[in-house]
């Protein structure tokens, strides 16, 4: 049973005070557990505590209490680490949290920190960086840059209903895809390293966190009602089926992917702005231990090659 818990909350999003978090802390507490807490005040700082955390032999899991995008600040300090990853969703979308069935309860959030098995997810790179879920160009991309991040803290996932209608209102972004050398056209491109997609949505059936390898999901509208109608088919998970008989969603099993564009289109990064085009994506060869719940663990979607 793990007893020292050194806890990495995001830094810019104002959680304190947050119920979740409080009560799992709280629960952890009376459990026995001692709970540090990280101080720093950036992402840059936060990573670096999290891997000292890490090396000094000091807690037995580093914890990422916020979003997928906190979750994948700590998970990239982890990699080399035994120190495994727990996680406390408190984001809005907490796909990671889906993706290994891990129900936003203050008591199975608890159960699963301290008595969790751990098993290794598999961490991508884009442009270098590491990640967990997914990064892409194009339509979300544009719908993270134009949100109100205080409006978010304030009402979830309403928040999202303008920058939503605002990226329908724009042109359709052109991109050049190239998957594994073969070259592809898209309008929205998303390279996912999981299986699920803002929340509980399942974009990627054949990709997972546990699984070695990309699938790339091209969106080739030609016009804002197509992609409505590409949103709603995803929304009612059947993107596949789509795919299959529209023949404008294009889902491919990919090792590398490079996204570029004539001018510069947004990117995003497990649900984070992350620049702009171009952006090369690699599946990678880092992998990190991440705590799950117990009755879940045979379930997490594939499974990390062992050499």
């Amino acid at each position: 049973m793990r007893r020292r818990f050194f806890l990495v909350a995001n830094p810019g999003a104002g959680i304190a005070g947050i119920p979740l978090l409080d009560e799992v802390v709280a629960t952890l507490e009376r459990g026995g557990a001692v709970v540090t807490r990280g101080v720093s005040a950036d992402v840059e700082g936060a990573r670096c505590e999290a891997r000292r955390a890490a090396d000094s032999g000091s807690c037995d899991a580093v914890v990422a209490a916020g979003g997928d995008g906190t979750a994948r600040q700590v998970a990239a300090a982890l990699i080399g680490s035994c120190t495994p990853l727990g996680i406390i969703p408190l984001g809005t979308g907490n796909v990671l949290a889906h993706e290994i069935g891990l129900s936003a309860r203050a008591d199975v959030v608890a159960h699963t920190l301290l008595v969790g098995p751990c098993v290794p997810v598999a961490c991508a790179l884009a442009n270098g960086e590491p990640f967990l879920l997914m990064t892409g160009a194009g339509f979300d991309a544009r719908v993270l840059q134009a949100l109100d991040r205080r409006l978010k803290r304030r009402v979830g996932k309403f928040a999202y209903a303008g920058p939503v209608l605002g990226g329908l209102a724009r042109p359709i972004d052109h991109l050049e895809v190239r998957l594994d050398g073969d070259a592809h056209r898209a309008s929205w491109a998303v390279i996912s390293n999981a299986r699920h997609y803002a929340g509980g949505f399942v974009l990627a059936r054949r990709a997972g966190i546990r699984h070695r390898g990309l699938q790339a999901v091209l969106f080739k509208a030609t016009s804002p009602g197509t992609l409505v109608r590409q949103l709603v088919s995803l929304a009612m998970g059947q993107l596949d089926s789509r795919a299959a008989r529209q023949g404008d969603v294009a889902m491919v099993s990919c090792s590398h992917a490079t996204i570029t564009s004539q001018h510069p289109v947004p990117t995003q990064l497990d649900g984070d702005v992350f620049g702009t085009t171009p952006l090369e994506v690699d599946a990678g060869s880092s992998e990190v231990d991440l705590i799950v719940p117990t009755l879940n663990s045979a379930h997490v979607q594939g499974a990390v090659p062992s050499g």
